[in-house]
Parts: C-alpha cells; structure tokens; sequence
C-alpha cells in the first residue's frame, strides 16, 4: 500500500475546484459554458500528464499493437469515434469502449489519446474492432443523453457490421468508472428492447450507484475523507443526472430489479477504492441471477495502479474477452 500511495502522490496534478452544475445567479450560460469548458481542460490536462508518467514506466508496446489500422469516424450528434481495426478478412468481434471521467471529463483529444493503447491492445491481443467512442458530456449534457449516445453507437456498429468487418453476434461493452456506469445501463437498455444482443461487458472500477442512499463509502474512509468525497460524489452526480431520480436504474444501473438478459460480466474492482462496493454488489446480484459473471479485485485506487498491475490487470482482461468471443 505504502508504494502505491507513493506512486499515486508522483502522478497526481492538483487541477483545481469542479464547476458549478449549471449557471449560478446572474450568469449566463455562455459564461457558465466557458467556465466549465476552462475547468474541464485543467482535469483533463492533469489526466494525461498522469498518463505520460504511467507510460514512461512501462515497456513499449508490442509492434503488432501499431500495426492495427485505426480510423476516424463522426456520428450523428456531434460524437466521434476512432475505429481500430485487426489485419485480416474479418468478420471481428468487437468491443466498443466508453472512457471515464465522471460524467463530465476524458473526452475529445484527450479520451481518444488516454484509451490509444488499449485500444490497440484490445484490437490485437483479442482480435476484435475497437471502438474508442467519445459521448457527449454532462453537465452540458445530462443524463440520458450520454446514454442515448452509447445506445445510437450500438446501433451503428450493428446497421453496419459487414461494413466494418464485425460480427454482430460477438459484441462487447467496456466501460471505465463512469463510461461503465453507461455500458450496465446500455447493456439494460438493450436487453429490454432485444437488440442487439451482447456477448459481454467489462465494467471496470464502475460507478453503478448515483442515489443518495448509496453505501458505497461506509466503513472505508475517515470521516474527514468520506465527507470530501461525499460532496464531491453529489457534485458529480448532480452533473449527470440533473433533474432526475437518481433511484433510476438509467441513472444507477447497479439498482436495476432485473437483470434477465445481461450478458456475461466482468467486474474489475481496485482495493482501495471507494467506489469498489459498487461492483462487489452488482457482481453478487448477478450471481444471485445466474448471470455468469467473474470478479477481480486488483491492488490499486480507483483506475490507478503500479505499472506491474496495470499490465496483469488488462492481460487478465483481454484473456476474458478472448473466452466471451471464443465462448
């Protein structure tokens, strides 16, 4: 532990106070637009100067992760995704990727840059299209368009599977802290409506809880922590699912009462990480539904782990995706 907080303290850039959910008295919007765009750019800069760090420590990819052709692609509703193809005839199976960032950072430049190589290495080492989607954000864009977004990809992907070189029939989700809170809705989303059908997901250090009542900092902080996180968990949450229940399972997918038709999980959770109750829960409800579902728990923070993690963690991933795809 003393090591990883040692490596978190080298990677972390303070970069300043979130911006208020919506306009505050007497601003107007395009202010209130200009500040969070301003705010924004300093999270995500910290980001990747935190990426940069993590990728001078860790050995160079394998060439056959640059050999992956990788293409743009511009969607309806000003979304973007980057297309990242194997070398072959196809049909592939695919894995569409939805980045984190709480709702309201890690898109644009600095999403597609920060999942670059995993999507390499999803398209490589498990031989499928990689989608690296860029969705639009709160607070700008709240709750359910992001999710709207997701869904409208799926269905892109899937009106054009031949084109792509995708098998329809072996589609996966992969979410990250909040992009797996919208891959568990999508996913329900899906399965309510019967298309398309989803071989798999992988929910890694998700977010599946939004609700006041959420116990997902109990018994893991001291006071002083849980109360910082509290209030920065409402700020976010507020972001996203402005002027909604957040009981709402399109909001908190972890609520949702039926889990018939969720496809095979992985559910990738980090030890010390406040939010790893969320995915520990969902996981033993899935079981309980007879979902077939599988549970790693890693030595690290939330989406943040020592370089050897970080590798034994997606090398155990995209073994997992080989076996859904292969299944």
């Amino acid at each position: 532990m003393a090591q990883l907080v040692a490596w978190v303290g080298r990677r972390t850039v303070a970069p300043g106070p979130f911006p208020d959910p919506a306009p505050a008295p007497g601003q107007s919007r395009h202010d209130w637009l200009a500040a969070v765009s301003a705010a924004r750019a300093r999270h995500d800069a910290a980001a990747l100067a935190a990426g940069a760090l993590a990728v001078e420590t860790l050995p160079p990819p394998p060439d056959s992760w640059a050999a992956v052709d990788a293409t743009w692609v511009s969607l309806a509703a000003d979304t973007t995704m980057r297309v990242y193809t194997p070398d072959g005839p196809g049909p592939f199976p695919a894995v569409l990727l939805i980045h984190g960032g709480a709702f309201w950072m890690g898109g644009g430049a600095a999403g597609f840059h920060l999942n670059d190589a995993l999507c390499r290495q999803i398209a490589a080492e498990t031989g499928a299209v990689a989608f690296n989607f860029d969705h639009r954000l709160a607070p700008e864009y709240p709750y359910p368009i992001p999710l709207e977004d997701i869904s409208q990809a799926l269905d892109w992907i899937v009106g054009r599977a031949a084109e792509l070189k995708v098998d329809a029939d072996r589609l996966a989700l992969f979410g990250i802290s909040s992009g797996a809170n919208l891959v568990c809705a999508a996913g329900q989303r899906a399965a309510s409506r019967g298309s398309p059908v989803l071989a798999g997901q992988v929910l890694q250090c998700p977010s599946l809880d939004l609700s006041p009542t959420s116990a997902r900092f109990a018994g893991r902080l001291t006071d002083a922590a849980n109360a910082n996180l509290i209030a920065g968990a409402e700020t976010i949450a507020s972001y996203y699912a402005a002027g909604t229940d957040r009981h709402n399972p399109g909001v908190s997918p972890g609520l949702c009462p039926d889990l018939v038709g969720t496809p095979a999980t992985l559910v990738v959770v980090a030890e010390y990480d406040h939010l790893a109750d969320d995915g520990l829960s969902f996981a033993r409800r899935l079981t309980s539904a007879g979902v077939p579902v599988t549970t790693r728990t890693y030595p690290m923070t939330h989406t943040i782990a020592l370089p050897s993690v970080f590798r034994r963690m997606h090398h155990e991933t995209m073994a997992w995706l080989r076996g859904v795809f292969n299944d």
